[in-house]
């Protein structure tokens, strides 16, 4: 089975979409379930990394991706690391046994490109299992573009604003907003957080 794309999970803010997160590793781990937690931005991967020692969580880091590692796995691993290390061109000839992997990016890239090759690459894995974006409205690519009607929707519906939301509206929103910064960005200039990222990359 390929790894399924599942729809975003948003939440209110950001505290609230990383603990969030830390609390999923932390219940995929304990039912049996390797994880693997990337993150565009090295400020998220730290913040990400903190919560889930909180949670004395045991996680493995990786700087360059060995499928057969997360395809193969006998037992439940966490990895962390970056969304840029996460290329694989050629899987495992066969699906794993187990649970498969959960894939969780911590947040959207400002180019829909990036986020491509992140679900392209999960694509190429060879075991089963599924990938999901986690997203904040107030993430510097919704402050920009969006944020204010996304979050009168999440009031609309009556949301409690500790809860995540899937909805296509987000969806779209998030993908409109790439689009549009993708038109006007030329080099992608790698940095330390999504808020340099914009002072450096986008034109004013």
């Amino acid at each position: 089975m390929p790894v399924i794309l599942e729809e975003d999970k948003v939440w209110f803010d950001e505290q609230i979409k990383l603990e969030q997160l830390s609390h999923e590793v932390a219940t995929l781990q304990h039912n049996g379930q390797s994880v693997l937690v990337l993150s565009h931005f090295e400020a998220t991967q730290a913040r990400v990394a903190t919560l889930l020692q909180l949670k004395a969580v045991r996680f493995e880091r990786f700087a360059s991706l060995n499928p057969s590692d997360l395809c193969s796995s006998a037992t439940a691993r966490v990895w962390l690391g970056a969304a840029r290390a996460f290329r694989v061109e050629h899987g495992p000839s066969a699906s794993a046994n187990g649970a498969g992997l959960q894939i969780i990016v911590a947040e959207h890239h400002p180019l829909k490109s990036q986020d491509r090759q992140l679900v392209e690459a999960a694509g190429n894995l060879g075991c089963h299992g599924s990938l999901c974006f986690y997203f904040s409205l107030d993430d510097p690519l919704m402050r920009r573009f969006g944020a204010n009607s996304v979050q009168s929707l999440f009031e609309r519906l009556g949301i409690d604003k500790s809860e995540c939301v899937s909805h296509r509206f987000i969806n779209t929103a998030i993908a409109n907003a790439q689009e549009k910064i993708e038109a006007e960005v030329g080099k992608d200039v790698p940095t330390y957080s999504a808020e340099d990222w914009f002072k450096y990359n986008l034109k004013k």
